[in-house]
């Protein structure tokens, strides 16, 4: 189950656990909530950064470059990494497109192409350090993400978060935590939601693939 909390009420909740005060912005297509968690999670750790709408789209090409609408891990990473993020990547598959090969049929893209894409990217997150790490991604993950200092921006099927979704790829910011509930900020529904660690759980991941950009929350 999930529901909207205010900032303020999040935070005078939070008892046991640990809250980032990341926030909200609103995705402005219903296929860039990758670039949407980007400028999140960029504003917070960067008091400078003052993004524009032209910087959305600007990240969702490349956190696409190529690939399947949604914006792919490596895309993502590699944005991110270009504006001053410190990050890396959690991920269950690092061989090859997996479950972007059935939406790339969906959307009409060649397949061949989606092959060169995801090649392309991959070499470039390698080439900028970024390092990738196997790994399930499970509740305990998230929360063991957070307490070492970073902020995860997580992969979850759209329709776990929010039912009138379709199942789709969708990202989010996880920002805390406590003994009761996760908070996440939805870029579709431009708010903070508090959601239980069993709603999470069911949530997370796509087509049994996980996928969690993981950023280091230190601020300048």
């Amino acid at each position: 189950m999930a529901k909207k909390e205010s900032q303020n009420k999040t935070k005078r909740k939070l008892a046991k656990g640990k809250l980032y005060e990341i926030p909200n912005y609103a995705q402005s297509e219903e296929f860039t909530s990758s670039a949407a968690c980007a400028i999140m999670v960029l504003k917070y750790i960067n008091k400078n950064f003052k993004p524009k709408k032209e910087d959305e789209f600007s990240i969702w090409n490349e956190a696409v470059n190529g690939s399947v609408w949604h914006g792919s891990k490596y895309g993502l990473a590699y944005a991110m990494s270009k504006r001053g993020a410190k990050l890396h990547i959690v991920s269950s598959n690092q061989k090859d497109e997996g479950y972007e090969r059935k939406l790339a049929v969906y959307e009409g893209i060649n397949l061949d192409t989606l092959r060169s894409s995801f090649n392309e990217i991959k070499e470039k997150t390698k080439t900028a350090g970024i390092k990738e790490v196997h790994g399930i991604i499970t509740v305990n993950t998230v929360k063991n993400t957070i307490n070492n200092g970073n902020i995860p921006i997580l992969l979850v099927d759209a329709n776990k978060i929010n039912p009138y979704l379709d199942s789709s790829p969708h990202w989010i910011v996880v920002k805390g935590y406590d003994e009761d509930s996760f908070y996440i900020n939805d870029p579709y529904s431009d708010s903070t939601i508090a959601i239980e660690p069993n709603a999470l759980k069911e949530a997370i991941g796509y087509e049994n693939e996980y996928h969690m950009v993981v950023v280091k929350a230190s601020r300048r």
